[in-house]
């Protein structure tokens, strides 16, 4: 993670988390806030991993949007490392936003807990209401209706995190709640991620775009070489003309093995080949990527692998 270094101009700024279930949109629309791929995107859920950052900066304020992991009731040692790291990033921040999906039934269990939290820790909370240009617009008040009776929100905006709309009104709404302070980043930064680990991100989310129903949740992406080259030789960020990477995709048995390197090899080229796509728009730069898989049973409960993947510190 990138070292905070606040500036001394003092400006509106803060940390503003998102939360939300499974495939609510959140990474969507931090995507859109950066105008870059931060955060992967899936119809499947549970995408998201890890708690990651976008600056969105202007003349008068720096939001730090935190996303988070989908809200879920944990099945394994990553899913608790997720959610931990979903209510941590709440009880972080200056304020938080709550997204759902309209065309979703609710409040949730989990959406009211976002609430209860946030009452509990004193906490500015915003209701972010998504797709709802996939609803008809008539349906969308008793919708509000149900979340503003279940909690004080500073405000409850519809959006569409997909097409945009409403996404200006919702960013107003939440410079408004922003205390005076420094900023955190220099103002062209977009995120606190390394190029590491957006580049695991983006073979991950490859693999989850590609695989069958039975693989996504079973597959983690550790990158063991990161290597910025010119001519060949070892350079920096600003004069490379080549990146070289080489990563391990794990799975939990070794039918997931098969079904990964797909016949002849087949499945891994594909997924390769998407994600360097993916990685070298990112870099700028040509790219050479090289995947392997191993099989690693269980590994989402086992806490060394999980250190090894980014979530906690213990091995």
């Amino acid at each position: 993670m990138t070292d905070i270094s606040p500036s001394s101009e003092i400006v509106n700024s803060g940390f503003i988390s998102i939360l939300g279930r499974p495939n609510a949109g959140k990474s969507t629309l931090l995507n859109r806030l950066s105008s870059m791929h931060l955060a992967i995107v899936s119809p499947k859920p549970q995408t998201t991993r890890h708690a990651i950052r976008c600056i969105v900066d202007d003349d008068t304020s720096q939001i730090v949007f935190v996303d988070t992991p989908g809200l879920h009731k944990p099945d394994s040692k990553l899913g608790e490392k997720m959610q931990e790291s979903a209510w941590k990033a709440l009880g972080d921040a200056d304020a938080v936003l709550l997204m759902i999906d309209a065309e979703r039934p609710g409040p949730s269990v989990l959406e009211r807990e976002v609430c209860s939290r946030c009452a509990a820790y004193g906490k500015e909370l915003f209701l972010a209401v998504n797709k709802a240009d996939k609803v008809p617009k008539p349906s969308l008040l008793p919708i509000i209706a149900r979340y503003a009776a279940l909690h004080p929100f500073q405000a409850i905006i519809p959006i569409s995190a997909r097409t945009g709309d409403g996404v200006d009104v919702l960013l107003d709404e939440l410079r408004k709640t922003l205390p005076m302070g420094p900023r955190y980043f220099p103002r062209d930064t977009l995120t606190d991620q390394t190029e590491r680990v957006l580049a695991a991100e983006l073979i991950r989310e490859s693999a989850l775009r590609e695989l069958k129903e039975e693989v996504p949740h079973g597959v983690g992406v550790l990158v063991e070489r990161f290597e910025e080259l010119r001519n060949g030789e070892p350079a920096g960020e600003d004069d490379r003309d080549r990146v070289s990477i080489g990563a391990v995709l794990y799975c939990e048995k070794e039918t997931h093995k098969g079904i990964l390197i797909g016949k002849g090899g087949s499945m891994l080229k594909k997924i390769g080949t998407n994600a360097r796509t993916r990685i070298e728009e990112m870099t700028g730069c040509p790219v050479y990527l090289e995947l392997l898989v191993k099989v690693r049973e269980d590994w989402r409960n086992r806490k060394g692998i999980l250190a090894d993947l980014g979530y906690g510190e213990e091995k």
